[in-house]
């Protein structure tokens, strides 16, 4: 799995999947368990479900001392801290922040490839 393209989302398809889905920029607390409603069909209700299971595996990656997974992807991805300011919050290194981040993209990206096939949607990080 390629972290380039996790990182590419993140910067780029996710906020714009949040505007369009809420109808608001990316915050903290659009990083939230919601459910996914695979009964509805069409493209909107598509991008919903996309919006709603990204949400909820961010929401339930690890977060400990050891696996800062969650807060790594919230601080960067959400809300644009830079890389120097996330490692004084993990207590981290700078290399082993950017080992740390990618562990957390593929972490994520593998978590949401299981629900994805769960639920029986399209799009999958590769």
């Amino acid at each position: 799995m390629n972290t380039k393209q996790i990182k590419h989302f993140f910067k780029c398809d996710y906020p714009r999947l949040a505007l369009l889905t809420t109808g608001r920029c990316l915050s903290e607390s659009s990083v939230k368990p919601i459910k996914v409603n695979i009964s509805e069909r069409g493209g909107f209700a598509y991008y919903q479900n996309v919006f709603a299971l990204v949400s909820t595996t961010i929401a339930k990656l690890e977060n400990t001392a050891v696996h800062p997974y969650r807060t790594l992807i919230i601080e960067r991805y959400i809300k644009h801290t830079r890389l120097k300011d996330v490692e004084l919050l993990i207590g981290y290194s700078e290399r082993t922040t950017c080992i740390k981040m990618n562990e957390a993209l593929l972490c994520f990206a593998n978590e949401y490839n299981k629900q994805a096939d769960k639920y029986n949607l399209e799009f999958r990080f590769q």
